[in-house]
This record gives structure tokens, sequence and C-alpha cells, in this order.
């Protein structure tokens, strides 16, 4: 993101050098607003899985499908929105769509045992809602990395990594 200006995005698409002033008041502007039209994008990506999976038992699985293949088939777009440290995570719609629907699908297989059971299990649902966030946020950044997946049978073989773990 260093190496961008102004005037480089201007020379690219073929106009003048103020042109992108008219619409942005500068670089950090402009890849602001870059970085929400791909954050809407991949949250629409995330809420189409979650309002259309009928089947609690895969929602997770489905939900970790897409958020891995929406950031395969748009490699860039994992570099811009992460590579800039300024998301606050708890604040970031497609994360908290993710937490939320982790929750409760956890909170519904552990149950509901009494409060001191359910601190417990409040702890140890946070745990397993990072544990699985991190399992898609990482294999999203490894499947673009060339051998590492099969990507001729991309889908299949996220599947398998995403339901070789245990929640």
């Amino acid at each position: 993101m260093e190496a961008l200006s102004m005037r480089k995005l201007a020379d690219s698409i073929g106009v003048s050098p103020a042109a992108p002033y008219a619409h942005f008041k500068n670089k950090e502007a402009f890849l602001s607003e870059v970085r929400n039209y791909i954050t809407e994008r991949f949250y629409s990506s995330l809420t189409e899985i979650t309002d259309n999976c009928s089947n609690p038992s895969r929602i997770l699985l489905e939900l970790g499908k897409s958020y891995v293949l929406f950031f395969y088939e748009n490699p860039l777009y994992y570099q811009l929105l992460f590579s800039i440290g300024d998301i606050d995570i708890d604040d970031y719609p497609p994360f908290r769509l993710f937490r939320t629907t982790a929750e409760k699908v956890l909170k519904g297989l552990l149950g509901n045992k009494g409060s001191r059971a359910n601190k417990m299990n409040n702890s140890i649902i946070h745990e397993k809602v990072i544990a699985l966030w991190s399992l898609v946020h990482g294999l999203s950044s490894v499947v673009t990395v060339k051998g590492v997946v099969d990507t001729d049978h991309l889908e299949d073989e996220v599947e398998l990594i995403l339901s070789s773990i245990n929640v």
C-alpha cells in the first residue's frame, strides 16, 4: 500500500492527476472506501450462508467454506483488508457475524447447565470461537500459496480441512 499514490492511481485509470481528488480527500480516504467495499462484499457472502443454511449442524462448516473461498477468489481483498492493522475485530461486521453464529451453535451443543456451568461454557465458547476463526482466517491465507491445497478441488479440500476439527 505504501507504493500506491493518487497520481499512480489516476495514471492507471487514464484520468488527470487531479481527478481522484474530486472523489477522495487523499490516499487514506480512497483505501478506506476500498476496504468498506470489500467488507460489504465479504459480509454479504457470509450472510448468504447464515440466511440460507437450514441445517444447523452444517452452518459453521458452510460459513467457514464461504469465508475461505471468498478470499481464494479475491486474494487481493485479503491483503487489502488485513495488511493494514486498523481493524477493530469486535466492531468488524464479518467477524461479529461469524462470532454470533458460532456462539449460537456452540451454546446449543453445550446446553444450559446452571450459572456456574454457563460461566465456564462462556469461556470455552469464547476460546472455541477464536480457534475456529483462526482456522478459517489462516486457511484463507494458506489457500493462496501454490501447492498447499488442491485448488482443482478446492471446495472439497476446504471442507475436508475444516471438518477435520471437532468443536
